[in-house]
C-alpha cells in the first residue's frame, strides 16, 4: 500500500534527479530493472562513463544501504513529523436526516508536517556549487512541487512542465555544515519542511508503483567494492 508519505519522499527524490539526469550527471536506477548480471554491468559501464561527473543521489533509507560515501552526492534524509495546521484528529460524526435517523462518516486524520534534511556532500567546492544548483533548480527554498504519483520515473520525465506545479509546499526551515574536515569533504545541510501533508494510508493504485531499490557492487579501480544503491 502507498502511503502519503511514500509520495512525498520519492517526490523529492525525483525531483532531484531529474535536474541530475537533465545535466547530465546521474543515471536514473530504473532503466536498470529487472536486477539480473546483465543489467547490472551496464549499470557500472554507464556509471563508470560518467567518471568525476558521476553524482549519487539516495532517497529515504538507511546509511547501509547507501555504502560508502561517493562524492558528490545528495541524500535524503526524513528526521520527523510535527503537527501541521490544519485538520483535526480522526473522529466518528452524524448528519440527522429527516427520517430522524443518522448517517455516521469519519473525519480527515489530522495533516502532518514532514521534515526532511537534504544533505549536500562533496570534496570541493565546484562540486558543491554543482549540487546546489541541482538542489535550488528541482526543491524551491519556499514554494509547491508536484507530487510524483506516475508509475515509472520515465512517465515523470515525459511530462515537462509538471514538476513546477502541484500543491506539496516546501519551505526551507534551517542549515547547517556537517564538514568532515580530518577526510577533507564537505557537507552542508539544508532542512526542507513540507507543510500540512496528510498522512493517512491510502489505497493502492494499480498505476502506482511501490518504491523500488536497486542494489549493485561497483569496483570502479578492480580492486576497492563500493555499494551502490538507488532508491525510487
Amino acid at each position: 500500500m502507498v502511503t502519503s508519505q511514500q509520495i512525498i519522499e520519492r517526490s523529492l527524490y525525483v525531483a532531484l534527479l531529474r535536474v541530475a539526469l537533465s545535466i547530465g550527471r546521474t543515471i536514473n536506477p530504473e532503466d536498470y530493472l529487472p536486477v539480473s548480471t546483465e543489467n547490472q554491468k551496464r549499470q557500472e559501464e554507464d556509471i563508470k562513463k560518467l567518471g568525476k561527473n558521476y553524482i549519487a543521489i539516495y532517497g529515504v533509507g538507511n546509511n547501509q544501504a547507501r555504502g560508502v560515501k561517493i562524492l558528490p552526492r545528495i541524500t535524503i534524509e526524513l528526521t520527523g513529523y510535527y503537527p501541521g495546521d490544519v485538520g483535526v484528529e480522526q473522529f466518528m460524526i452524524g448528519n440527522k436526516e429527516e427520517n430522524e435517523q443518522y448517517a455516521l462518516y469519519e473525519q480527515p486524520w489530522e495533516v502532518k508536517d514532514s521534515i526532511f534534511d537534504i544533505h549536500l556532500v562533496a570534496g570541493n567546492a565546484n562540486d558543491m556549487r554543482v549540487l546546489h544548483q541541482i538542489m535550488y533548480t528541482a526543491l524551491p527554498a519556499r514554494g509547491y512541487i508536484k507530487p510524483f504519483t506516475f508509475s515509472t520515473i520515465k512517465e515523470y520525465l515525459e511530462n515537462p512542465g509538471l514538476e513546477k506545479t502541484g500543491n506539496l509546499f516546501l519551505n526551507i526551515g534551517n542549515y547547517y555544515d556537517h564538514n568532515d574536515t580530518d577526510h577533507g569533504i564537505l557537507e552542508k545541510v539544508y532542512t526542507y519542511n513540507c507543510v500540512d501533508g496528510l498522512l493517512e494510508q491510502v489505497k493502492q493504485d494499480p498505476d502506482i508503483s511501490p518504491i523500488k531499490e536497486i542494489k549493485t557492487d561497483l569496483i570502479p579501480d578492480g580492486t576497492n567494492g563500493i555499494s551502490f544503491t538507488g532508491n525510487t
